[in-house]
């Protein structure tokens, strides 16, 4: 008996198998994170990813394949759900500005607020505080940043969480808040 070679998929045979596998892969991904909705948004993109961009190697498993992108795709959503959830959170906490009455004190002690950020983003390591000052300052979307940086959107939203990460801990007024936020 004679074994032959499996031949490795093209595009559009992973394609066929994407489209053979798709309920498989979309329980596969919600028993690991629980819920349906999120698990078909996950394949969706890996179909979009897979016709955007094909593997550049040829494919010889498409099963293990197709479950590798789509377990990784999986947890860059999770956490960049995660670090958004983060972010609206404390941005509810911070109170709005219109609720102050301007005086000298409130004037003095939101200078000695805004210097301590301004002590804190220049602090830190220069990567953080590149990718927090150009999304946030110059308002460039964290895709773009990716690609001006030529690194990895995944990348981007990691040092930008880093940089918050930074603030939070490091500037008193988003200390109280998330001290509040733990109580």
């Amino acid at each position: 008996m004679s074994t032959h070679p499996v031949p490795p998929l093209t595009a559009p045979s992973l394609m066929a198998a994407l489209e053979l596998h798709y309920e498989d892969l979309v329980d596969y991904i919600r028993q690991r994170f629980g819920s349906w909705g999120f698990a078909r948004d996950v394949i969706h993109d890996v179909c979009v990813e897979m016709i955007e961009r094909p593997p550049s190697q040829q494919v010889h498993t498409p099963l293990a394949f197709l479950r590798r992108v789509s377990r990784h795709r999986a947890i860059d959503r999770s956490r960049s759900e995660a670090t958004r959830r983060q972010w609206i959170d404390f941005v509810d906490e911070v109170p709005d500005e219109a609720c102050h009455v301007c005086d000298g004190a409130w004037e003095l002690e939101f200078k000695q607020q805004l210097q301590a950020l301004v002590a804190v983003i220049e602090g830190m390591p220069p990567r953080p505080r590149q990718i927090f000052l150009l999304h946030r300052v110059h308002g460039m979307k964290q895709d773009d940043i990716a690609r001006e940086l030529d690194i990895s959107r995944n990348m981007v939203a990691q040092h930008l969480a880093r940089a918050l990460q930074l603030i939070r801990t490091r500037w008193a007024p988003a200390c109280r808040v998330a001290g509040e936020a733990a109580e």
